[in-house]
């Protein structure tokens, strides 16, 4: 049977076509993948997907923004087994005071200055499937200032520009699901570095995989 994937994609400043390309590369003919533009598709599915990836906040142009209640509906997904990515713009327009804060992700977008060359770095002397056989690597690319709440969930890379050195990939078990976050991603050459890829598809597995684990 093959494994279930919605992608909650496609805004302004983020475009599917940007996104496909890597896409088309992380997911393979045992995956059925599921796009659209609404969380709030996401949140109305009575049989939840394996996995959701959240590349933008899943509001689009016109539609309000995703209410606290709302998010509790998405927690209540990852309680029950699914895996969350959030995914670049997938942290952006989450409050300080929300679930997927709070309760959720442990991270958010605060900020970030104009595109400039950001590499990515695993952490020295953290050892998690997730960064396993990861280099560095460094494209052009937004650099997100990120918030965490390192006390509730896992730091495993951080993104160095000129501006800053910032939190960039962290994850954690939630009820009997998972959840993890990559904060670059923003370019093409970003997205489709080869290490990057290696980054996602491990990030991919993990949140998948079924035996329980809370690193």
């Amino acid at each position: 049977m093959k494994k279930q994937v919605v992608i909650i994609w496609n805004d302004f400043y983020h475009p599917k076509e940007v996104i496909a390309p890597a896409i088309q590369k992380l997911f393979t003919e045992e995956w059925e993948v599921t796009t659209t533009e609404r969380l709030r598709d996401l949140i109305e599915m009575e049989k939840s997907p394996d996995l959701a990836i959240l590349y933008t906040n899943g509001r689009p142009d016109g539609e309000a923004d995703i209410s606290f209640e709302e998010q509790e509906l998405v927690i209540k997904k990852v309680e029950a087994g699914m895996g969350i990515l959030f995914y670049h713009a997938g942290l952006v327009l989450i409050d300080e005071q929300s679930p997927f804060f709070l309760k959720l992700n442990s991270g958010r977008f605060v900020h970030h200055p104009e595109q400039t060359p950001v590499t990515v770095t695993p952490l020295l002397n953290v050892e998690h499937p997730i960064t396993k056989g990861i280099q560095p690597f460094t494209q052009k690319d937004e650099h997100y200032f990120c918030q965490i709440d390192i006390t509730r969930t896992n730091l495993l890379a951080c993104a160095t520009s000129v501006d800053i050195t910032a939190a960039s990939v962290w994850c954690h078990a939630y009820g009997s699901g998972k959840v993890a976050a990559i904060s670059q991603g923003h370019t093409l050459e970003m997205q489709n570095d080869s290490e990057m890829l290696k980054l996602a598809t491990n990030t991919i597995n993990w949140l998948t995989q079924s035996e329980e684990t809370n690193a």
